[in-house]
């Protein structure tokens, strides 16, 4: 005779296709994925905010250039990544600001390059081409993480008000989508309020969205040209030391006149209460099993990227070691150390 009983087992429910994650079952992982370790992280949305002529432009195109490069800055570690950095207000003063710490690598040693063509990021279709692009650069410059830049914000917003609580939820609800879509770090340069200097001008609810909140401010110091970029917030991260930058004037060659030309460029320092430069070296971590193959996997990205651009060109080592990136930041400093490392992997 069948059997006619049912046995009903408990489904769990699901809401649009998801299902809750269990507390009780979740490990943290404690690997955030990061471009700059402790300041920027990978698929996260953030801003620098400060007055105007504080050297925003300056400081934001020395971060770019370390981790296009991916070389550590002021004691924090950089993941190399791309760069993407959308210029609406001047394009070219950005290239100038970058130029100090790029002019001596080769076409594919490091991917910085300059956009100004400007998303309105109020618009989905805009938002979607400008997110196709942003993969489509990564994947040209065979990199696995990104960082974009768009600077300002009130020029990627098209006719939107940036003191509105709608217009500016839209905004950023829409660079959150490219960030957790493309992996990149998704990041606005602005202005600082003039009631408040210690917040973003216009709309709070860029605060409250925002992942990352970096505030520029000028710092005391004998030469009148030092800032400090202080983080205001972090969502997923405890909040670090403040960056010190001091901008200086970076000789860039000669006029037709014979008269030297000069470029800004942010020099990173190690925070301390006086700005004073500090001989202290970051602590050289145990050297990772794999990193003999690390070295070797940056090196031959390396030769292949430039070999793509300039095939018959020839590199020496000691040109070569200029250029490597993050497997060789712990012993750089370490002149002997970096040239035997660099021979072997050779």
């Amino acid at each position: 005779m069948k059997n006619t009983t049912a046995t009903n087992a408990l489904i769990a429910p699901t809401f649009n296709g998801r299902s809750p994650v269990s507390a009780n079952n979740f490990q943290i992982n404690p690997n955030r994925p990061f471009i700059v370790k402790g300041l920027l992280l990978a698929g996260q949305v953030g801003m620098i905010a400060g007055e105007p002529n504080l050297g925003k432009s300056a400081i934001m195109s020395c971060i770019a250039s370390h981790v296009a490069m991916g070389r550590n800055m002021a004691g924090m570690r950089v993941k190399r990544a791309a760069v993407l950095y959308v210029a609406a207000e001047d394009p070219e003063g950005i290239l100038e600001r970058a130029y100090p710490y790029m002019h001596n690598a080769p076409d594919g040693a490091a991917a910085f390059e300059v956009l100004d063509v400007v998303p309105d990021l109020t618009d989905p279709r805009e938002v979607k081409e400008f997110l196709k692009y942003a993969d489509a650069f990564r994947e040209y410059h065979q990199c696995e993480d990104l960082l974009i830049v768009f600077d300002t914000l009130n020029l990627s917003i098209g006719d939107a008000d940036e003191n509105s609580a709608r217009d500016m939820s839209r905004v950023f609800r829409h660079a959150q989508f490219i960030a957790k879509t493309s992996g990149a770090h998704v990041l606005f340069i602005h202005h600082v309020g003039t009631a408040d200097r210690g917040r973003p001008r216009g709309s709070s609810a860029m605060a409250g969205t925002l992942d990352t909140l970096l505030t520029l401010v000028k710092a005391e110091d004998d030469s009148g040209n030092a800032a400090m970029l202080l983080q205001k917030k972090q969502k997923r991260i405890r909040k670090g030391e403040a960056l010190a930058f001091r901008i200086e004037a970076f000789d860039a060659g000669t006029d037709d006149d014979g008269d030297i030309f000069t470029v800004p460029m942010a020099q990173p320092y190690k925070h301390d209460n006086s700005l004073v430069i500090s001989d202290e070296k970051p602590k050289k971590s145990s050297a990772k099993p794999a990193i003999s193959g690390a070295r070797a996997n940056e090196v031959l990205r390396l030769l292949k990227a430039m070999a793509k651009h300039d095939p018959e060109k020839w590199f020496s080592q000691k040109e070569i070691a200029g250029l490597v990136g993050e497997p060789f930041n712990e012993i750089r400093d370490n002149q002997d150390s970096f040239r035997r490392a660099t021979s072997r992997t050779l």
